[in-house]
């Protein structure tokens, strides 16, 4: 993927998917992603498994059918969100533009994307996120920014379960960024290195959004972008790695801490 010169004066976004066995739900994240109103957005699926694969082929004819002109490319392996993320490093030439990383699991509201680029420009921000909703339920909060303190312990902005009453509905500044749906500058994403791929399951969250904090880089919710997100981890990851995860956040936590 390479920038081209006839295209429009808004800068490029690559929204970036990665995709792991999906569900039936799938149809509706590239829906979202086809009815986009943002002018210059490509879109590119990063796929676990080989293109072989019965799956994967099946994957590819579901995204041709909504998105015929994206592009697609097969990872082999499950290498986890940031390892496949950080494709992007070598895909996509050059620092310009954003990269809008999203769960297979997410379905963004039209002006999504418009509006996390409208506020990145007028915050003066390095990475924005969206208000992100109950994939069945839209009127309750999932994810709207997380405060940390220096021990890195979490303190959402929002309840487990809050119902959306534009509660929350004002840009600030957050310290974590849900990376169901995060749009970040292409050149910050490459100073920073992007994603740390060891970290498979938890913790690239609160990792990547202090490494950028630490580059001066405003991290910024932006609740006029609304964005559903399912959370289905656990429908696709062994129970008994499911049980070990608050044991692994915590071991990621002090990691990045230190």
């Amino acid at each position: 993927m390479s920038e081209s010169s006839t295209t429009p004066a808004v800068p490029a976004v690559v929204a970036t998917c990665v995709v792991h066995a999906p569900g039936e739900w799938f149809s509706d994240t590239l829906a979202s992603l086809r009815d986009q109103d943002y002018e210059n957005l490509q879109c590119l699926f990063l796929v676990s498994g080989k293109e072989s694969d019965e799956r994967s082929q099946g994957i590819l004819d579901q995204i041709g059918t909504y998105l015929p002109h994206a592009v697609v490319r097969f990872l082999g392996a499950n290498t986890g969100f940031g390892a496949a993320c950080n494709s992007v490093l070598e895909l996509v030439e050059g620092s310009s533009g954003f990269f809008c990383f999203l769960h297979d699991d997410t379905a963004l509201a039209a002006d999504a994307i418009r509006s996390l680029v409208d506020e990145l420009y007028r915050s003066n921000a390095g990475m924005v996120g969206p208000k992100l909703v109950e994939w069945d339920d839209p009127r309750t909060i999932h994810d709207v920014g997380t405060a940390i303190d220096r021990f890195g312990e979490r303190a959402p902005y929002g309840e487990p379960g809050e119902r959306d009453q534009e509660q929350h509905d004002h840009v600030q500044d957050v310290f974590v960024l849900n990376t169901a749906a995060l749009l970040i500058r292409a050149d910050l994403f490459r100073v920073v290195g992007g994603f740390r791929p060891e970290l498979t399951l938890v913790g690239d969250d609160l990792d990547l959004c202090w490494r950028v904090h630490a580059t001066g880089a405003r991290v910024v919710i932006v609740p006029a972008a609304v964005a559903r997100h399912r959370g289905s981890l656990a429908d696709r990851v062994p129970s008994d790695v499911i049980a070990d995860l608050p044991m692994e956040a915590e071991r990621e936590r002090m990691r990045t801490v230190m």
